[in-house]
């Protein structure tokens, strides 16, 4: 097997046809050299084929040297070991001619499938990986747990579509999801999605929503830059009101709700002593109270925003392998529109359209208990009926020992 650098051809040719990350993908290679980081794409070479793809990048340290980044790849199959040796020892030798401390792996490779709760429903066949890459001179980071700016999160919640219906994975959701995504198609949220000229409108449900909650958001140019390189691979789903239409409903279930209300009281009337006919009046005036609460609440709504009131937007990032929900805001005095939902179940059906078989609820803290930071996001993602997927980790390996040595000093 022949260590090589590969074409763009080469590497989009193969990341869409092995599972792999986003972060693995021409697009993101694209934004990298905008940015100006230096990226390559490497790989393995068996007989003409392609075995092993890779976009590796390289980042400052020291200020005049560089560490080497695989983030999520490379893409090969770990249960091979010729291949995982043959790629890493072939990717050191690259790395060694451009000033390059140290490399930093961690693998897109599940270790474990847990619940929401923290216990393990399956063990995947991964765990020689820890002995092929402590031959190979890699020390493991741990099994972290947490967020952390500087690594990305060791788990995910992910709901498998594979061979599933659009009704049997509804089915499987819990009451509040079930309640809360009928509420939304009840009161008429429509989904659209944005595109860079109009981003700010979700940026601006991010920032109200870090605010009120204290999590770090990524921030608008992280957001601007993904949709400008990734392009239609990048969904940006915005749920909104059309106010004339829920105005104009709400008007005819008032006038529907009064007229069964009459009819309900002339019953009574008739029977005075029967209790059932009065409870039918009694529910039916309480029904015809929270409509035109709710009648009156949308026509204040329309004479402030107009046709449109934007309630939550969120943002995706898609491969042929899975839709990865990134991030999501909701504006607070309007939650109870349910628009979080209307979208979650609007990209579900997406990814089920479009024969993606994982619908990827990103990141959590990987802590379980009720104290953990996370812990309303965790229990949202739970209700979806999805798992957990635990990744196997960072590996770091030293590519000039010396330097490395300073570097860490340097640390302390």
């Amino acid at each position: 097997m022949e260590f090589v650098e590969l074409t763009e051809r080469e590497f989009e040719q193969y990341t869409t046809e092995h599972f792999s990350h986003f972060t693995q993908t021409l697009d993101n290679y694209r934004l990298k050299v905008e940015e100006g980081t230096k990226s390559y794409f490497v790989g393995l070479k068996h007989n003409g084929e392609v075995k092993a793809a890779c976009l590796v990048t390289l980042g400052r340290v020291m200020k005049f040297f560089n560490f080497a980044y695989t983030n999520r790849g490379p893409v090969l199959d770990y249960s091979d070991h010729r291949i995982v040796k043959a790629f890493f020892r072939g990717l050191e030798e690259f790395l060694k001619d451009k000033k390059v401390v140290y490399l930093r792996v961690d693998p897109y490779v599940i270790l474990n499938v847990r619940d929401h709760d923290g216990n393990i429903l399956e063990e995947k066949e991964n765990v020689q990986l820890f002995d092929w890459f402590k031959e190979l001179g890699y020390t493991h980071d741990g099994f972290t747990v947490g967020f952390s700016k500087d690594t990305q999160i060791r788990w995910h919640s992910t709901l498998d579509l594979k061979d599933k219906t659009e009704e049997e994975i509804f089915k499987n959701f819990d009451q509040l999801r079930k309640r809360n995504i009928r509420r939304a198609e009840k009161d008429g949220i429509k989904v659209k999605y944005l595109g860079l000229e109009d981003i700010d409108i979700f940026t601006d449900f991010m920032e109200d929503t870090s605010e009120m909650k204290e999590f770090f958001d990524r921030g608008p140019a992280f957001y601007k830059s993904r949709k400008k390189y990734f392009k239609d691979n990048v969904m940006i789903p915005l749920a909104y009101v059309d106010l004339d239409e829920y105005v104009d409903t709400l008007e005819k279930e008032v006038a529907k709700m009064q007229k069964d209300l009459n009819k309900a009281k002339k019953q009574a009337d008739r029977h005075p002593d029967n209790k059932k006919a009065q409870n039918k009046v009694k529910n039916f005036n309480e029904q015809l109270a929270n409509i035109e609460k709710k009648f009156n609440e949308g026509v204040k709504l329309r004479e402030t925003h107009g046709k449109e009131l934007p309630v939550a937007a969120s943002y995706y990032i898609n491969t042929p392998h899975e839709v990865a929900y990134l991030a999501g805001g909701t504006a607070n005095e309007f939650r109870h529109f349910a628009g979080s939902y209307a979208i979650q179940w609007e990209m579900i059906k997406y990814a089920l359209e479009h024969d993606v078989d994982i619908y990827n609820f990103y990141g959590i803290s990987g802590k379980f208990t009720e104290d953990a930071e996370d812990y309303g996001v965790i229990q949202f993602k739970k209700g979806f009926n999805a798992t957990v997927n635990e990744y196997i980790g960072d590996f770091v390996k030293p590519i000039n020992g010396t330097l490395d040595k300073l570097y860490h000093l340097l640390k302390r």
